[in-house]
């Protein structure tokens, strides 16, 4: 076991692992930041990322295990590394959240709230969430 890899990559993949579990039950939002830099979901991607880099530094002992179990503990770090690559830049819509396919349903709409104000804010209406300004007159 590699120490450097203990105190560097085991914490990382211990608070990615956290991050993304916490952004799926929509607690901690902030990796939905790395969605807008690459075309796929990378704020999923990083489970499968966190997941990966959590095992990684016990891979001696891992290959010390029997062979079908390590083989199968493998197989599986291959699988999670193939799902965190293909995840940031394409990730099929059955495997998102409900929550994350509506919300790219607003925003290809154009109904998601950024839209709706700059829209109202283009056309000097207020915006649905707004107060009028100035005096308010009952006629």
């Amino acid at each position: 076991m590699n120490p450097l890899l203990v105190f560097t990559v085991l914490p990382l993949g211990i608070f990615l692992t956290w991050a993304s579990i916490s952004m799926l039950r929509q607690k901690w939002m902030y990796l939905l930041v790395a969605d807008s830099f690459l075309p796929g979901k990378p704020s999923l991607a990083m489970l499968p990322n966190g997941i990966l880099m959590m095992l990684v530094p016990f891979s001696d002992w891992i290959t010390a295990l029997p062979k079908p179990l390590s083989g199968m503990i493998s197989i599986f770090l291959i699988i999670c590394l193939a799902a965190a690559l293909i995840g940031c830049f394409w990730m099929p819509r059955p495997l998102q959240p409900q929550w994350m396919k509506d919300s790219d349903e607003r925003l290809k709409n154009g109904t998601d709230a950024a839209a709706v104000k700059y829209r109202h804010r283009l056309t000097g209406l207020p915006a649905p969430d707004e107060q009028p300004r100035g005096p308010q007159h009952d006629h």
